[in-house]
């Protein structure tokens, strides 16, 4: 009985350290593999820098802001001026344009035609 209980220890001392091994060569594999993972993510953090370095020597001296250009192409169009003609007075004098809320709207000249 001695005997089974002592070789059933061996065993499970023997897989144990089996486990254990296996363990640790995974632990190893993992860094191996975390470390290589991380120099090629250095290497390309590196070409990045580099190229970005490469395109700013190459760009040269900031140019000089400039005004903009007007585009002469979009011209407002012209009116005519309207015709006078005599009116009756009731005519003459435009009534009074209101707001829905009834307050009076006083439109700028320029907006206004020419013969008032």
């Amino acid at each position: 009985m001695k005997e089974l209980q002592r070789a059933n220890k061996l065993y499970k001392e023997k897989i144990a350290e089996e486990k254990r091994v296996q363990r640790e060569e995974a632990r190893v594999a993992r860094e191996a593999e975390k470390a290589k993972k991380q120099a090629e993510k250095e290497a390309k953090r590196r070409a990045r820098d580099a190229q970005k370095a490469i395109q700013l020597s190459q760009k040269g001296k900031r140019k000089a802001s400039t005004a903009p250009s007007r585009n002469i192409g979009q011209k407002r169009a012209r009116r005519e001026r309207a015709q006078v003609v005599e009116v009756e007075e009731a005519h003459t004098k435009a009534h009074q344009r209101t707001s829905r809320r009834g307050r009076n709207i006083n439109l700028p000249k320029r907006y206004m035609s020419f013969n008032t």
